[in-house]
């Protein structure tokens, strides 16, 4: 599902940026390196709808929550900084 939405971001960020959050949500319980780096690259795809948007403001908060929410995971919080969110 996540690959429908990095194909149709560009065209239809809206209903991308629906996809990456749902995505996003499903990824909050697991914990590991591969469902970080996926989680990332979500909200890297989440940041691109919001930018197309012109929501970039609602990312923001979106984001400073799911920091707050998740921040005890050390290795989280790591690769979401290396990915620059």
């Amino acid at each position: 599902m996540g690959q429908l939405a990095d194909l149709s971001r560009e065209t239809h960020p809206s209903q991308a940026l629906a996809v990456y959050l749902r995505l996003v949500e499903r990824l909050k319980e697991p914990t590991g390196d591969r469902p970080y780096e996926h989680l990332a690259r979500l909200l890297l795809g989440a940041r691109d709808c919001h930018s197309a948007l012109g929501t970039e403001e609602a990312f923001t908060v979106y984001l400073a929550g799911l920091r707050t929410e998740l921040k005890r995971r050390r290795k989280l919080m790591s690769i979401l900084d290396r990915y620059g969110l």
